[in-house]
């Protein structure tokens, strides 16, 4: 399951999470740091060694944990753990290379073109 463009955003969680919790657990740490996935957020929750991913999110029949197991080496990107519950938004895009296991930075962000009148 890839949820399609019904979410609204893309939340990675910065925190370190017992990937030991099922739905309810997720859901949880979901409500702790202020997002709802039944309201069409997606969150991303990172494994501490980085080779695991487990994704939440809900449509109006329930609530969807998915997870990917990275089998040849960990993640590459550019990934800091908080001690306390927190979250930033990501791009669809950066979403798609996080699932991919490619290397990039999270935090760098190209400004935007603004043309001036």
């Amino acid at each position: 399951m890839t949820p399609g463009p019904s979410h609204s955003k893309v939340w990675l969680a910065r925190h370190r999470v017992d990937f030991r919790k099922g739905h309810s657990g997720l859901l949880a740490e979901c409500y702790k740091m202020g997002i709802d996935p039944y309201k069409g957020n997606l969150v991303i929750f990172i494994g501490r060694h980085r080779r695991r991913i487990k994704v939440v999110y809900a449509d109006p029949t329930g609530l969807w944990v998915n997870s990917k197991v990275f089998t040849m080496e960990a993640m590459k990107t550019n990934f800091k753990f908080l001690e306390d519950p927190g979250c930033d938004t990501i791009t669809s895009s950066e979403f798609s290379l996080l699932l991919e296991g490619s290397s990039y930075i999270i935090k760098k962000r190209v400004a935007t073109y603004t043309k001036v009148a």
